[in-house]
């Protein structure tokens, strides 16, 4: 099911523009290949997550570790979910300071780490609501959350919450879920020493927070 709906909603629009492409207006044409884009971005995220579980599950996910800056991270994956959040007219405020120590890690597994939070954040959140990120340096340590403006997961899920195959509670926008994407950002932060929590802010907003060794210890 969670492959089979944005895969027939692709469907939908390919064959809407191979029926009308020479008499559909050029803002509809628009709009559906914006669709196609939308589908292709959550059938990835579908595949990269269901790949991903199955090479932790064998023992094969290896952690690359590098000099990392968590501005570039947070770019790549604002890149990756630009579409999903425009569909919803949600705004994505990053607020990173300048002087952030770099971290150790797998920036491509740390990108999907901010992809998936990024991901939850579109589906729970109200639509033309924002999505924040931010950071802070901590004595040998960086910081950094994803905020978003949805009623979030009730305080005694507590680890339950990062289960796998476990899919959240209230109304999605869209059915399209594994119930991966937050056991992978613990399972990829686990494995960069690090750890994952998550809390209702004194606004009364979602926080995922981040805790990532800084490099060198700095």
């Amino acid at each position: 099911h969670e492959f089979r709906t944005p895969l027939a909603a692709q469907l939908a629009s390919i064959e809407l523009l191979l029926a009308g492409l020479e008499r559909l207006p050029a803002a509809q044409q628009k709009e559906l290949v914006t669709s196609l884009e939308r589908g292709t971005l959550r059938l990835t995220q579908l595949i990269d997550n269901l790949l991903e579980s199955v090479r932790i599950e064998s023992g094969q996910l290896d952690i690359r570790q590098q000099s990392v800056a968590l501005a570039e991270v947070v770019e790549d994956a604002r890149a990756l979910v630009r579409p999903l959040l425009a569909q919803r007219r949600q705004t994505l405020a990053v607020s990173l300071p300048e002087d952030l120590p770099l971290v150790a890690g797998d920036k491509p597994r740390l990108t999907q780490v901010f992809v998936n939070l990024l991901a939850n954040a579109n589906k729970f959140a109200p639509e033309d609501s924002t999505v924040r990120i931010g950071a802070e340096a901590r004595p040998g340590q960086v910081l950094a959350w994803v905020e978003d403006e949805g009623p979030g997961p009730a305080a005694s899920d507590g680890e339950a919450l990062f289960a796998r195959f476990r899919r959240g509670g209230g109304a999605e926008p869209e059915a399209a879920g594994l119930g991966l994407g937050l056991w992978l950002v613990k399972s990829i932060i686990d494995r960069h020493s690090g750890s994952v929590a998550f809390e209702r802010t004194a606004a009364g907003r979602t926080r995922f927070t981040l805790t990532l060794p800084a490099e060198n210890g700095a």
